[in-house]
């Protein structure tokens, strides 16, 4: 089905939207408790779960080997957490053409993550899309995360278009769709990758297989 607004660019968040990233983090943890020689992968990723620290930090791996006892050096786990999850890291099916497809079109696209830049960097060039964006805004651009308006408006002003010519793709009803829909952004929910329910918003269209814009915007 195809949308009925005219858009004129595309926002894209980047975990679990464009790359399988919560496969790749579960690969990680498995390698540590490999490393280390005991504890469970889930209980590891467990950890990363909690308001401790932000989402990424490894400071959640050192306080998991703290609260097994592992003699596993920290900063060894840590060196193989970062090389497995970005070595198990791969795109979602459909993805890379489908983003080409709307590149050929010449409809404009942006990532707009809660990823520091050098992850959002080694991801996107991991997965082979770095080159289909104009601009990836990170926290370090506006000083914000998601669901702040302003790391919507700096990719927008980036690609210079209003927020009535956009729409927003991305996996997290909360960080991606509510300020989509709160901006007048056009919403549209990566439910294939979202692992975290429990927030509820209704956004314009949902989305089971990213391949799916082709036929929202293209046909």
């Amino acid at each position: 089905m195809q949308t009925d607004r005219e858009v004129r660019a595309v926002l894209f968040d980047l975990d679990n939207t464009l790359v399988r990233f919560i496969d790749a983090q579960r690969a990680a943890c498995a390698a540590v408790i490999d490393l280390a020689g005991c504890g469970s992968v889930e209980d590891l990723f467990g950890f990363f779960l909690r308001p401790e620290h932000n989402f990424e930090s490894q400071g959640h791996i050192l306080d998991y080997l703290a609260s097994i006892a592992s003699s596993c050096d920290p900063a060894s786990a840590c060196a193989r957490y970062e090389e497995e999850k970005l070595r198990a890291l791969e795109p979602y099916d459909g993805a890379r053409s489908t983003l080409e497809r709307l590149k050929r079109a010449g409809i404009p696209m942006a990532v707009v993550t809660d990823a520091d830049a050098d992850h959002a960097a080694s991801r996107l060039a991991r997965s082979g899309l770095a080159h289909l964006f104009e601009v990836v805004v990170t926290p370090e651009k506006t000083g914000e995360r998601k669901p702040s308006e302003r790391n919507f408006f700096c990719a927008l002003e980036h690609l210079g278009v209003e927020p009535l010519d956009a729409a927003m793709v991305g996996d997290s009803l909360r960080r991606d769709i509510e300020p989509a829909n709160r901006l007048g952004i056009l919403s549209i929910h990566a439910a294939y990758g979202d692992w975290n329910p429990g927030f509820h918003c209704s956004p314009d269209h949902r989305l089971d297989d990213i391949s799916h814009l082709v036929e929202l915007f293209l046909e």
